[in-house]
């Protein structure tokens, strides 16, 4: 099997890495290298995620993202998989597959639907994976880790929901999607109220005043038996709570 891995160093990336034998693995530091090089597949999981940097510097956001582009067009592959995010969605709500995303009024979420568009248009086959908020081995931003670290918790708003997904499952699923042969897969869990993720996890922990309209995901999925899920979703927010608790007793052990 001779697949690449663009973004080995960043938590998607060395979550994989550590789950799948790739031949060769890039980042931005080395992403040079890669030109001219022939793979069976090619996982990219390159786009910088952090989304309030992105949102700050939009131009040098997109310099990397075309800077990313142009790499993979040296590449000769049977097969690009793009990991890209949720927030390619102006808002990720009641959404699924058939849904094109519109133009999004912030560049993290409008440069990476161009990565998404430049992948589909270059590749004759591609896959592209949406990923909802994250979390397990390396996390190292977002609420869960605030949580977890109790880093500025007064700033979490308990009226939010998000979609939360371990990253434990995250090779499994994807050689589960690469083998369907599915174009493109949003990763839906079901959406869980940050509140009750706080009650039921952190008890000790004290939160920010509920505030409204509060941030409210709910992406869903076409594809949800692919993944052992029904319905809208690919995991339950029964399952999701019970991976969130095993994480915390590992983290805080």
């Amino acid at each position: 099997m001779n697949w690449g891995l663009i973004g080995d160093t960043g938590f998607v990336g060395s979550t994989l890495s550590r789950n799948i034998a790739f031949t060769a693995s890039f980042n931005s530091k080395t992403i040079d290298d890669i030109a001219g090089k022939e793979f069976d597949a090619v996982v990219c999981a390159g786009a910088p995620a952090v989304k309030w940097l992105a949102n700050k510097n939009p131009e040098e956001d997109l310099g990397n993202l075309t800077k990313l582009m142009d790499a993979l067009s040296t590449i000769r592959t049977r097969h690009l998989i793009l990991v890209s995010t949720i927030d390619v969605y102006p808002t990720a709500h009641d959404v699924n597959e058939a849904d094109t995303p519109e133009k999004h009024v912030e560049a993290y979420g409008r440069n990476r639907r161009l990565l998404e568009l430049f992948v589909e248009s270059e590749f004759e086959q591609s896959t592209i994976i949406r990923l909802p908020g994250l979390f397990g081995e390396g996390l190292k931003k977002n609420i869960i880790f605030d949580l977890v670290h109790t880093n500025q918790t007064e700033k979490i708003n308990p009226a939010s929901r998000f979609q939360w997904y371990p990253m434990e499952r995250l090779h499994s699923d994807l050689k589960k999607i690469v083998a369907a042969d599915i174009r493109l897969v949003n990763i839906a869990p079901e959406p869980i109220k940050t509140a009750d993720i706080a009650k039921a996890l952190f008890p000790q922990v004290l939160l920010g005043p509920a505030a409204y309209p509060a941030p409210a995901y709910d992406m869903h999925t076409l594809h949800a038996s692919l993944l052992g899920g029904t319905g809208h979703y690919h995991i339950s927010a029964s399952e999701i709570m019970e991976r969130l608790k095993g994480f915390v007793m590992r983290t805080t052990a």
